[in-house]
Parts: structure tokens; sequence; C-alpha cells
């Protein structure tokens, strides 16, 4: 852990550097100083993954046991291990994202920086009611800065995972319960891509495509979580299904969303949006995992249409393949994984769409617990948009420098063709992502 005094002196200096941007200047002075204690070495099994399409911590309460050593604040002098031994466990992350518009897009060369802090509990009811496989979660989101969502590039598959900009989010509360192997049970307020349209090797990437399926109509994930139920059967076999069922209503919402802020109307109306997806797993010799998912969504209720005319319902369906390619005894790895969607092209300015790409980790000599990847997005526009280009086309690449106490710093490249449907200039845009687990 960074010393007090590194931590303290580095902070002061970038609070001045940074115009008394607070949030920024901790971000960067805890990674300057981390990177200068390397003392903990970095441990992928008790360090939380962050760079999912919602940057948030691996849930606590998912974690057997962590000992704390990836997270940057650590044990807490044993309260975090004395608190996880009575069932309750802690975690938290913060993250700055800094987009520079190298070339073309909406506005070239304006930066775009924002900034998620989340935090979250878990209570695990075997030590609060003698109750086996039950967990109470509650999650807090705070985000700052510029709105991810629009301006610099104009894309249509947004460029970044952090958007729509808003502070004091109640994101996720919600009751868990396992049925031994058997099945699994939420209900509450949660986030859809909790269990629906996440390719295992999509995750680390920062463009919002490959774990947020541009095809899905109106799904209740980050930042919109809603309330609902999810049922899984048989979640740690070969054949795992899921089913959801979410409910909206933006227009009319209850005293608990207005007082903490859940459910802003942004325009859809009362709905509920049903989910599903099958996934098989399977094993090849040498540890190399690999799932095949087919899942969509339906949204009921009134839909506008591209021709500002109104259906009922509307729906989409989608599929991924995720494998690993290769592993080896020092946990280095390379995966791979390709979609494929469709959506209602009367509703769904996107209709088609397909990403793909290859990941890699502890690649770099030197650095064991480094990621590297190279991916695409690619989307078809429905011809009832009106936009001149028929498709957007975009090429991600980047390299993650994960540091010990769950500190990362990770450089990301995206090029962008056709971008908003040819509504602007192709553009190259350079993303920048600093993560901290605390």
């Amino acid at each position: 852990m960074p010393s007090d005094r590194c931590v303290v002196g580095t902070l002061a200096e970038y609070c001045r550097k940074y115009g008394g941007n607070i949030v920024v200047a901790m971000s960067i002075a805890f990674l300057a100083c981390a990177n200068a204690d390397r003392a903990h070495a970095y441990s992928p099994a008790s360090t939380p993954t962050i760079g999912t399409k919602n940057p948030r911590l691996i849930r606590p309460h998912t974690i057997s046991m962590p000992d704390y050593s990836g997270y940057l604040t650590g044990n807490w002098f044993g309260l975090r291990t004395a608190a996880q031994q009575r069932g309750i466990n802690f975690g938290g992350s913060l993250l700055t994202d800094g987009t520079w518009s190298l070339s073309g897009g909406e506005q070239t060369r304006n930066p775009a920086i924002r900034t998620q802090l989340t935090l979250d509990a878990s209570l695990k009811t075997r030590f609060l009611f003698g109750v086996p496989g039950g967990t109470f979660y509650a999650s807090y989101m705070g985000l700052w800065g510029y709105n991810g969502s629009t301006a610099p590039v104009g894309s249509l598959q947004l460029y970044d995972s952090i958007i729509n900009p808003r502070t004091s989010v109640l994101d996720e509360l919600y009751y868990d319960q396992k049925f031994g192997a058997v099945a699994e049970l939420r209900a509450g307020l949660q986030d859809a891509s909790d269990f629906f349209a996440q390719p295992p090797d999509a995750q680390p990437f920062i463009s919002d495509s490959p774990t947020e399926f541009p095809t899905l109509i109106d799904p209740p994930t980050f930042p919109d979580t809603a309330p609902g139920i999810v049922v899984v059967f048989d979640p740690h076999a070969p054949l795992t299904l899921k089913f959801g069922a979410y409910y909206f209503d933006r227009f009319h919402p209850s005293v608990l969303d207005q007082v903490l802020n859940t459910l802003e109307p942004t325009g859809e109306p009362v709905a509920t949006v049903l989910m599903a997806e099958g996934d098989y797993n399977w094993q090849l010799p040498g540890r190399l995992h690999g799932v095949f998912a087919v899942g969509g969504n339906w949204l009921a209720g009134k839909l506008v249409t591209l021709q500002n005319s109104t259906q009922t319902g509307g729906g989409s369906i989608y599929s991924y393949i995720d494998q690993s390619l290769w592993t080896d005894a020092a946990k280095q790895s390379i995966g791979a994984f390709i979609t494929a969607m469709a959506a209602d092209r009367r509703v769904s300015t996107i209709d088609l769409a397909s990403q793909g790409g290859l990941v890699g980790t502890g690649l770099v000599p030197g650095r064991p617990h480094d990621e590297v990847g190279l991916g695409y997005e690619w989307a078809h526009i429905s011809a009832l948009a009106g936009l001149p280009k028929p498709y957007e086309l975009a090429i991600e690449a980047f390299y993650a420098f994960n540091f010990s106490r769950g500190i990362s710093i990770q450089p990301d490249l995206q090029y962008y063709i056709n971008t908003g449907g040819g509504a602007f200039p192709d553009a190259m845009a350079a993303t920048v992502r600093i993560s901290i687990s605390f």
C-alpha cells in the first residue's frame, strides 16, 4: 500500500495542478505512489476485476474469503476480515477516463474526462438468519464529468462504457438466493448484464458495444437498472438456462425512485422487459474453457418507431462464442470471442451487429498480469434510420498495465469508419482509463 506521506504529498501536488479536481487528483496520486511501492505482488485471485462495460468491482459476495491484498486500502487493520467472518463484505472502485478525439468525428481534439465511483456491500444470510446461500447486496454509483455517450466521437456504438453522468444513484439493491448447484434466484433493483449478454473475453474492452449489445431494445442495464426477478437453472452445469423479467416505469417513478434518483424519466413508457439466455460450457484439453450462448429480449409496451409511429412490443436476439485458445502454467493466456445479433429494424437504429476480439494476458516479459487486446465492432444501420451510410465499423486496441494493490492504467485506441452512419468523418479516439480498487 502506498505510504500516507507519499499519498498526501502527491495528492496536494496534483490538486494544485488540476485546479482542485479532487477525483482526478486522487486517482493520479494513488497511481503514482502505488507504482513506486511494489512490495505486495499483484494477485489476480484476490484482485477484483475492473474494466467491464459496467466498470464496477466484482461484487464482494462473489469472492470466496478474499485476503484483500489486491485492494488499495488493504484489510483495514483486520476490520475487513473480522466483518467477513460475520458475513459482511465491502468493495469499491474509482475510475477516471480521459478521451481525446485525435481526428474526425463530431469534435476534433476536444477532450472528454469523466469519473465513476462505485461503493458496494453485501450481507450473507447464513450469518444473520441461519439461511445458507442467501445474500443481500447494495451498491452506490456516482458519476461526474463529460457525457461519454455524446461528443467528441459521435459514433452510434458508444466509445466508452462510462455514460450518462449523474450523481448519488442507488445502482443495485437486491436479494440473491442460491439453491445449491440447482438454481439461483435474484429479486430487486438490478442490472441485467449481471447475467445476460456477457462474453468473458469481451470484458476488458473500453468500448461499450462488446458487453452492451447495441441491438438490445431498452435493456435494464447500467446506468438505468430496474426492479426485476431473475432465475438461473443449473448455474454450474454444462447447460445453464437464465430467465429475467424487469419492470420499467419512467413516466411515473415511485417515491423511492424519486428520492434515490434510480429511475429518471427518459421517454420510455410503462413496460416489462423479458430476457432469456442459454449457455453451453465445455473444456478442451489443456484447460481451455469455451462457452456458446444464445439469448434475446422483448420489450412489452408501446414503442416509437424510426418513422415516428408506434407499435406494440419489440425485441432482439443474440449469440456469442467465447473460447480460451492457449494457457500455460504461468497463467499466461490468449482468449477470443465473436458475437452476432439482430433487432427489429422498425425501432432499432442498429438492426444487425457483430463484435469480436482477441485478449492476451501476461504476454509481455516481466508483466505477467498485464492484458492486451485487439477487436472490432460492426453495426449495420436500419434503412429506416435515414443515415448516409449503411454501417459503422470500429477497430479497438488496448494495453492494460495491472499494478499491485488493485491499480491499473489502460491506454485504448479506437478508429471508426462511417462514424455515426456517415454523419461525421472517420474518427480516431484515444482513451486512458485509470482504475483503482479499494
